[in-house]
């Protein structure tokens, strides 16, 4: 028998019905579905037991005497005085059921049948349970509704935050070619999505009937505390991240990072414009937009940077496509006095523009690229103790260290 259907039987509530499981009152038999749910079976015989703890909890009685009474039935009328004599404190509308209960005191022996028979009157049944076993108290109410309000409040906050963070991180790991993420981008969007999860983690502790014991109420609520001072933070730090998201400075958290030695250095705007300072356009788009920017790690003892760099690659319009080709095409540095010559590299057209063995002036000379398949353009430079790799061994070594 489920729980729905005892409630309606007894008259009690799944809350009460719930709360006697939980002080030991009764114990039906628990079954555990596959997917780890927990299922009550109640039998004919906790019915029952429960309309017994329904007369006794009418008359005022509490959980722990009525334990006592069904363990310790030899105790009854030690449990009944104590029962007696605080009822006889109380103001005298309690006065019908101490009329009641003491006739009782003149048996030699009292079981616990006779207790309830003794109670189980028209004016008994008419009582209602204390309110401990139905309902909360106006103080439970008022924390469970705060806490609720809190938690659905900054669940609402912390989801209109995510949309421009991730956003932000959405666009990135679409445009770069390896995107990843450092510790330091996990632990901030790690804190992002806790915001989100505590928030929900507040509103299902305190949605409505799931209180049992007091104990239980109590570490409820102290552990709902912890995750609103925790929560606090984290929303303050999903508001920061979203303030920053929604700026034209917006960066996201994931790097282009690859550890392959036959990719690139990090695209620097300053350092390229100092080591190649005629060669790259005048107006760089936002560098977020950029595939191309790979951090260079060290290998090994000796560490060498790759030969070739890509300091930059641009997807442009037909238009501005046209407008470099044309450029660069016609372009010479200052310090060279050969002609530029091109090659195809797959579907890529390069642009060398030093002559074969020609020395360069710096350790890095300028090479043009542009896919009129894809409208892209690559601002190169070849990278050796200053000198070109325009000869035959440079040919074949920036071939196998620059993958095209």
């Amino acid at each position: 028998m489920k729980i729905k259907e005892v409630s309606e039987k007894t008259n009690l509530t799944e809350r009460a019905i719930r709360l006697y499981i939980e002080n030991g009152l009764i114990a039906p038999s628990v079954n555990e579905s596959y997917s780890g749910r927990r299922n009550i079976d109640f039998s004919s015989e906790d019915v029952e037991s429960l309309k017994s703890i329904s007369v006794l909890r009418k008359a005022e009685f509490s959980i722990s005497e009525i334990k006592l009474l069904q363990s310790q039935p030899e105790k009854s009328k030690e449990v009944l005085r104590d029962f007696i004599d605080r009822t006889n404190k109380r103001i005298q509308a309690d006065t019908e059921t101490v009329t009641c209960l003491m006739p009782l005191l003149s048996e030699e022996e009292l079981s616990l049948e006779q207790i309830i028979d003794c109670l189980d009157s028209p004016v008994m049944t008419e009582k209602a349970l204390p309110s401990e076993d139905s309902e909360f108290s106006p103080l439970q109410k008022f924390i469970r509704k705060l806490f609720l309000s809190v938690g659905i409040v900054g669940l609402l906050f912390n989801l209109a935050c995510c949309v421009p963070i991730f956003w932000v991180e959405i666009r990135d790991i679409r445009d770069y070619l390896f995107p990843q993420y450092d510790l330091t981008g996990i632990f901030y969007l790690g804190i992002v999505l806790s915001a989100v999860l505590l928030s929900t983690l507040i509103i299902f502790l305190n949605r409505k009937n799931i209180v049992t014991s007091k104990k239980r109420q109590r570490i409820r609520g102290a552990f709902s505390v912890l995750m609103i001072c925790v929560c606090v933070w984290c929303s303050f730090m999903s508001y920061a991240l979203a303030f920053l998201a929604g700026t034209s400075f917006a960066e996201s958290f994931v790097i282009s990072q690859t550890a392959d030695t036959e990719n690139y250095l990090s695209f620097d705007d300053i350092g390229a414009r100092k080591t190649l300072p005629e060669f790259l356009p005048e107006k760089l788009p936002d560098v977020k937009g950029i595939k191309y920017e790979y951090f260079y790690k060290q290998y090994g003892e000796n560490p060498e940077p790759p030969r070739t760099e890509v300091f930059l690659e641009l997807p442009l319009d037909e238009e501005a496509f046209s407008e470099a080709v044309e450029k660069y095409r016609a372009f010479r540095p200052s310090d060279s006095a050969g002609e530029p010559q091109e090659e195809k590299k797959g579907e890529w057209t390069v642009v060398y523009y030093r002559q074969e063995d020609e020395k360069a002036p710096t350790c890095y000379t300028p090479v043009f690229a542009f896919n009129e398949k894809e409208n892209r353009v690559r601002f190169i430079c070849e990278y050796n103790a200053g000198i070109s790799f325009r000869g035959s061994a440079g040919r074949e070594a920036m071939t196998r260290d620059y993958k095209w």
